[in-house]
């Protein structure tokens, strides 16, 4: 088990050199879209400004930016005497916007990729629920925001999203009940969990999947793809084995299962997915029976 984790941990490292770049503007994006989901209401929260707070000291790649520390800086000083008074709340609000702004002027174009609109999506989820509320204008506001985006609103998981959204507004009433199942969505795309305080890095949740009554491994294709809480995913593979599966790092027509771990991979290409849950959906799509289940609905039985 030890000589799995340090072989693990070498190819996290070797990857991250790799990606850095990409790693970079996605966290970017992701601080963009927070930033427009925490104003978009027009009322910045108590809960924001802790929440935004919370989630760029987790995201020590962007310590060393100059609208990062700036960021950083206004928020210490509203929070040196212990409360957030309104005009602190205005004045954070507008500023924000302000270096927003400035921020997307001097930016490397190279940041603006054509998957940048997902990162930005990722980060306006997180922003929308981070207050542990999701208000009619919050919703209106993500629903603009996907629908003049034709590859967003076209394309998983940022279509998933969409249809939801589209049919809770297509009375003309957001009952609670529907408020709060799009927010557990909005969650799970943005890869938090308010409850568990977890301010981001989790993947995909289950409603972007498919939902099984059973998992039988038994002479079944699997691979795997994410980080997982069982442990290092040479260990998955021992006991996918033991289960009697067969074991690809591939993702092809005749896959039977990928099993998504409950924790993202800093190097997948967006937040809270990657580009293996990417190319099953398309085999999905294209009418192969591929299933993409958690990490908990595979040991559900077994723990």
């Amino acid at each position: 088990m030890v000589k799995d984790m340090l072989n693990d941990s070498i190819l996290d490292k070797q990857f991250y050199s790799f990606n850095y770049s990409s790693n970079r503007d996605k966290l970017f994006g992701n601080l963009i879209g927070i930033i427009d989901g925490i104003v978009c209401d027009g009322e910045l929260t108590e809960e924001e400004i802790l929440y935004l707070d919370t989630w760029i000291l987790d995201s020590e790649m962007l310590s060393n930016n100059y609208y990062v520390k700036a960021i950083r800086h206004h928020i210490s000083n509203i929070l040196a005497d212990g409360k957030i008074t309104d005009e602190e709340k205005q004045f954070l609000a507008k500023t924000l916007q302000k270096i927003r702004g400035d921020f997307l002027k001097s930016a490397d174009p190279a940041m603006f990729s054509k998957e940048s609109d997902v990162h930005l999506l990722s980060g306006l989820c997180k922003g929308v629920v981070c207050d542990g509320k999701l208000r009619d204008e919050e919703i209106l506001f993500l629903n603009k925001f996907i629908r003049r985006n034709a590859q967003l609103r076209n394309n998983y998981p940022g279509s998933e999203v969409y249809d939801l959204i589209t049919t809770i507004l297509a009375d003309g009433v957001i009952t609670q009940k529907e408020r709060d199942f799009l927010k557990q969505v909005l969650c799970e795309f943005g890869g938090v969990d308010l409850e568990q305080g977890i301010v981001d890095g989790l993947s995909l949740g289950s409603y972007f999947f498919d939902l099984v009554d059973e998992v039988n491994l038994e002479d079944k294709t699997v691979c795997f793809t994410g980080k997982f809480l069982y442990g290092p995913r040479s260990a998955c593979r021992t006991l996918a084995i033991e289960q009697g599966a067969r074991i690809t790092n591939e993702i092809t027509t005749k896959l039977d299962f990928l099993i998504v771990g409950a924790l993202n991979s800093r190097d997948w290409k967006f937040q809270s997915f990657g580009r293996k849950i990417e190319k099953a959906k398309y085999f999905q799509r294209s009418g192969y029976d591929v299933k993409i289940i958690t990490e908990q609905d595979w040991l559900l039985d077994y723990l």
